[in-house]
């Protein structure tokens, strides 16, 4: 959902008509954006300092009802002047990155005049910044800017490496506090082994499928049955606790995947993740939601895959599955679900 986060935003300026990236460039931008930790609200605050002069209302623009609009970060201030701003830079660059910008800018100023002002020593070590090697004859003004003119996005993650390596600092629009970490999930997954809570879904579902084929297949009426208890077991917290998912939603849709034949538990296990983005993000429109899940396919069924080829078996999907099979407080969800006792 980071992704789409940032993703959203930039569609959304394209729609606008408003220059801040350049169409190509936006997988790599956001990447970069997501291994600093860059905060989206101060990025837009920035954003909207840099472009303020004559522009409509930016609460109509975003399409967001914020209650707390974060102030831009400091260094921003020094670039509200078309003036100062080099041509060669990307509009979403001076958003995120204000004060590597500031820190270049001052440091040409430096080299220059500790340098007798030799503005060809200082190509060369401008060059170093990003990572650019600039007496090799082979490369072409094409592999360092884009079609617009604008620095490419591996080049500008050199020149903010280059940034931290040299002052020591990170980015002064990089989140601070722990409790706005949007990014925080993000890494709980990775340590966990997942890229996603997408691929996070996909694999519990698919170990408790699993688990549930191979010690009790005898008990279900179908593989929509089967399907339907893979997906409660994964869905518990909200079925079970906080009751905002009814178990025969899971079996409608467990049905309903049956249409895709060798692929059911692929669209199963998407459509299972539609519903459940759906209650964790009520404000976000449905069809987005599905469009997001559809866009991770591939990786959805890349996760699956993997399960099924090295899953054996794992204590707390094998515990999960016991007690959902023979527990009596469980009963009533089995036989609305079709499983035998």
């Amino acid at each position: 959902m980071i992704h789409k986060i940032w993703r959203d935003l930039f569609d959304s300026s394209i729609k606008e008509g408003l220059s801040i990236a350049s169409k190509e460039d936006i997988e790599q931008i956001i990447d970069l954006l997501i291994t600093d930790k860059i905060d989206p609200q101060i990025f837009i605050s920035n954003l909207e300092a840099l472009l303020r002069m004559g522009m409509p209302s930016f609460d109509e623009f975003w399409d967001a009802k914020r209650v707390h609009q974060p102030t831009p970060s400091p260094s921003v201030n020094y670039f509200t002047r078309l003036g100062r701003r080099a041509p060669a830079f990307p509009l979403w660059f001076y958003a995120a990155y204000p004060d590597v910008m500031v820190w270049f800018h001052e440091w040409q100023k430096k080299y220059l005049k500790s340098h007798n002002f030799d503005d060809d020593v200082l190509a060369v070590e401008t060059a170093k910044l990003f990572g650019i090697n600039i007496e090799d004859e082979t490369i072409k003004e094409d592999q360092i800017m884009n079609g617009e003119g604008k620095h490419l996005p591996k080049y500008l993650k050199n020149l903010v490496q280059s940034y931290k390596d040299i002052t020591g600092k990170e980015p002064e629009t990089k989140i601070k506090n722990p409790k706005d970490d949007i990014y925080a999930g993000a890494e709980f997954l990775k340590m966990l082994g997942s890229e996603s809570n997408y691929t996070f879904i996909a694999e519990n579902t698919t170990k408790y499928y699993l688990e549930l084929s191979r010690n009790y297949s005898g008990r279900f009426d179908g593989e929509a049955s089967l399907l339907a208890a893979a997906g409660i077991l994964d869905a518990q917290v909200y079925i079970f606790m906080e009751q905002k998912i009814n178990p025969v939603e899971i079996l409608n849709i467990a049905k309903k995947s049956l249409e895709a034949g060798k692929e059911s538990l692929i669209k199963f296990i998407i459509d299972l993740e539609v519903k459940l983005f759906e209650v964790d993000t009520p404000n976000m429109d449905i069809d987005d939601i599905k469009d997001a899940c559809e866009r991770q396919r591939q990786n959805i069924e890349k996760a699956i895959q993997k399960v099924k080829g090295e899953y054996a078996s794992e204590p707390r999907f094998a515990s999960d599955v016991t007690n959902f099979m023979q527990s009596h407080q469980f009963k009533p969800v089995r036989e609305t679900i079709g499983i035998k006792e």
